[in-house]
């Protein structure tokens, strides 16, 4: 049976809409900075659990992106994002409460954010079993860089992931589109590190087998790779002559 040897970088085939660039990880400077940090984020949480709307506020303007890249990167480019992304805040407000580390304000988002798309992979799940609608299609969308071949990649891509487990596939989008180390994802999807490296394990070996099956998708991959590895030519004439003087001497 055919294989590529290696997870596809499914997570650059497209990046979704507006979430180009978008940080994950904040960092802060050492000393000081990280006692002040401390202190603001203990202040924050305890605003957000007495329900101030700063704070709500505050979360949403630090979160949002993460939380609708997770669901873009996860579901593809469709409508329903955004509407996911504030069920996840309207969950992490109405449960503020029960945060009992400060620190762990963005942990407990993202583990909010995964049993959101848990629940919608089930719900999508349950209605192609039915034959009510999902078929596997991208939506209609207009995309970055507007390439077809991209897009039918993109396409089949989102297919193949649609064959994953729910779990599955949180555990692949959270490892390898996010790149989250494996204890996060074990924390985003509340188990245990063991069990986080049998799904991560799992998925990549389903997601290659199907890659590897899918003629279209190795050849597309294999001219993506290709042109990232060539040499790229300057956009100065001057420079393109004065390296190959310097090649010749």
């Amino acid at each position: 049976m055919p294989s590529i040897g290696r997870v596809p970088d499914v997570a650059r085939t497209i990046e979704p809409p507006g979430t180009a660039g978008v940080a994950t990880v904040v960092s802060t400077a050492p000393g000081e900075g990280e006692a002040r940090l401390s202190c603001e984020q203990i202040d924050l949480v305890g605003a957000l659990g007495r329900g101030e709307p700063w704070a709500a506020q505050v979360v949403w303007d630090r979160h949002a992106a993460i939380v609708r890249r997770l669901m873009a990167r996860a579901l593809g480019p469709r409508p329903e994002v955004e509407d996911l992304t504030q069920e996840v805040f309207m969950r992490v407000f109405s449960r503020s409460a029960v945060i009992r580390d400060a620190g762990a304000l963005r942990e407990f988002v993202i583990g909010v954010a995964v049993n959101v798309l848990k629940r919608e992979l089930r719900r999508r799940w349950v209605r192609r079993k039915v034959l009510l609608s999902d078929n596997g299609l991208v939506p209609d969308i207009e995309a970055p860089r507007a390439d077809p071949e991209a897009r039918e990649a993109l396409g089949r891509c989102y297919a193949i992931l649609d064959k994953l487990r729910a779990r599955e596939r949180a555990a692949f989008v959270l490892r390898y589109m996010e790149e989250r180390t494996l204890e996060e994802v074990a924390a985003g999807l509340g188990v245990s590190l063991r069990t986080a490296k049998r799904l991560v394990s799992r998925s990549s070996e389903r997601v290659s087998k199907h890659v590897g099956n899918d003629e279209g998708l190795r050849s597309f991959f294999d001219r993506r790779d290709s042109a990232a590895d060539r040499p790229r030519a300057s956009a100065n004439p001057t420079e393109n002559t004065s390296a190959k003087s310097n090649a010749k001497r």
